[in-house]
């Protein structure tokens, strides 16, 4: 019990403070009545030593020896019934507990160091009987928090309720997975997956490994941050959650103006190794999620989607919408085929920041894994160069498809991204439509083909589309001299400027410049390659 409380309650509340100072730290373990010669030896750290004064030294410098081998063997404190054998402390013995802090107190002689004796120790075994039964409902609760699969944030809670503190569980990047705190309107400052406070209870702990891989193993570190904008930094015991050797999250409970005692200590030893099963399972499930939705990403766009009510069901299950516009990126990593351990490590690590990234911006991430590359749904509302602004400076480079939806959209998608893929250049994003030209110089017969189809197919059917393709031809033939096209083909000037105009809208070339006019030549060029 706190020395302080005893002297406030019970018998030694008549007890008056004559040297030294009572802290608030300092405890109470035992009440020994010592009244013969070598006191010290009879002694142990914690004791609340009472004494009649009947074999206190009366020499001066033995009255000083005597209360610093007290002070030596870490007693609580002194206390002497007055007066009887002695009238007061030797001055000595005042001197010296006032240089050493040690307390010594009087109490009146009437006063029965029986009824001390059974106070203290009475309180001290009513003390363990509430810590035991404190330690009880933590564990009991904390147990069953692991059992029932509840969330960090509700773990959190059990801990914050039980130890009446501010808990915080992070994971290893920082980011908050559970809080309680004392006042309900400062929880909003540290939301689910938030880093600020958390980056910032990292920063505080020890830079060096090794020092966080033996001090963190067993007993919480101590440290302080600055977890609210406004106030002091907030001392903090960090204790880490393990799976194995490896650290998996940490627990940072706020120590306030009250030190942590071996009960919070314990209990943040058990909240430990549920946040570790919690992470752990999560992780698991995870993976599993991760790979049901890597093979449902890989089937739609590779074609092998079974389209049937059971498989649009799993689909829909797994955040997939037959009915919602995607685009298809294909993340090319910087690292060779095949790819080594440091590479898998590298791609996994990517491709959770991915699945984070996505996560934090309300949507189910949809991505599959092959080899070098990380293929990822990203919904119509998601812009991709915005989404890809979050992972630069990268030599890793992303094609993006154009939006399509359906089973069959998410093949063509696949189709558009295998053919962006050896275009792709280090730390870039191309969209599939922005490369179709270049690709088409380059001589890709793919490109070729859907370039021709994009301005050429989309022409008007029938009489109409033969007169535009008539048109077109003549325009390139005559290098898109109005009046010697028009002669070319028989029709009157206006005709003409009305095809060119029906031409613009139907290809979406300007026909008025150079870029435009080049393209629609060389899609004139390769039509007549094709019928040769």
């Amino acid at each position: 019990m706190k020395l302080a409380f005893a002297l406030e309650q019970g018998p030694l509340s008549r007890a008056q403070l004559v040297a030294g100072s009572v802290q608030d730290s300092q405890e109470i373990s035992w009440v020994q009545v010592v009244d013969h010669p070598d006191i010290e030896s009879w002694v142990e750290e914690g004791h609340l030593l009472l004494s009649t004064g009947y074999n206190w030294p009366k020499d001066t410098l033995e009255a000083y020896k005597l209360v610093q081998a007290l002070s030596a063997k870490r007693i609580a404190g002194i206390v002497l019934a007055v007066p009887h054998f002695l009238e007061h402390f030797p001055e000595k013995s005042l001197e010296a507990a006032n240089a050493l802090g040690m307390p010594l107190l009087e109490i009146p002689w009437e006063v029965p160091f029986s009824e001390i004796t059974q106070f203290v120790h009475r309180e001290i075994v009513d003390q363990q009987g509430r810590a035991l039964a404190q330690s009880e409902q933590i564990h009991r609760e904390l147990t069953e928090a692991a059992i029932s699969g509840q969330s960090l944030q509700n773990v959190a809670h059990v801990l914050g309720r039980v130890l009446d503190r501010t808990v915080l569980i992070i994971s290893v990047s920082g980011g908050v997975l559970g809080s309680s705190t004392l006042k309900p309107e400062d929880e909003a400052a540290f939301p689910i997956g938030d880093e600020t406070a958390g980056q910032k209870i990292l920063e505080s702990l020890p830079g060096a490994q090794a020092q966080l891989n033996s001090d963190l193993k067993s007993l919480p570190i101590r440290t302080k941050a600055m977890l609210l904008t406004d106030g002091d930094p907030t001392p903090l015991a960090v204790y880490v959650a393990r799976v194995g050797e490896d650290q998996v999250g940490y627990i940072a409970v706020c120590e306030d103006a009250t030190p942590l005692s071996a009960l919070v200590i314990r209990a943040m030893e058990h909240a430990g190794t549920v946040v570790a099963l919690q992470i752990s399972h999560q992780r698991e499930l995870m993976l599993q999620e991760a790979r049901l939705g890597y093979a449902l990403v890989a089937s739609l766009i590779e074609g092998h989607f079974e389209a049937s009510p059971r498989a649009f069901e799993r689909a829909q299950l797994l955040g997939w919408n037959a009915i919602a516009k995607y685009h298809l990126c294909t993340v090319l990593l910087d690292e060779p085929n095949p790819l080594s351990r440091d590479g898998f490590a590298k791609r996994e690590s990517f491709a959770q920041q991915v699945r984070h990234n996505i996560a934090r911006q309300g949507f189910t991430p949809l991505m599959s894994l092959s080899a070098n590359q990380i293929h990822i749904l990203l919904p119509e509302q998601v812009d991709p160069e915005v989404f890809w602004s979050n992972f630069l400076p990268t030599r890793m480079a992303m094609g993006v498809s154009q939006l399509h939806s359906g089973v069959d959209g998410m093949t063509t998608s696949g189709k558009e991204a295998a053919e962006l893929v050896e275009h792709l250049k280090p730390g870039r994003v191309h969209r599939y439509a922005e490369m179709l030209f270049p690709r088409v110089l380059a001589g890709d017969p793919v490109a070729r083909k859907e370039f021709l189809n994009r301005i050429l197919t989309h022409l008007e059917s029938g009489n109409s589309k033969q007169n535009l393709l008539e048109t077109v031809l003549a325009l390139t033939k005559e290098g898109f001299y109005l009046q010697k096209s028009a002669e070319r083909l028989g029709v009157h000037i206006s005709t003409l400027r009305y095809r060119v105009e029906r031409l613009q809208t139907l290809t979406g070339l300007n026909l008025e410049t150079a870029d435009g006019q080049f393209r629609l030549q060389l899609a004139a060029h390769l039509y007549l390659s094709n019928l040769a």
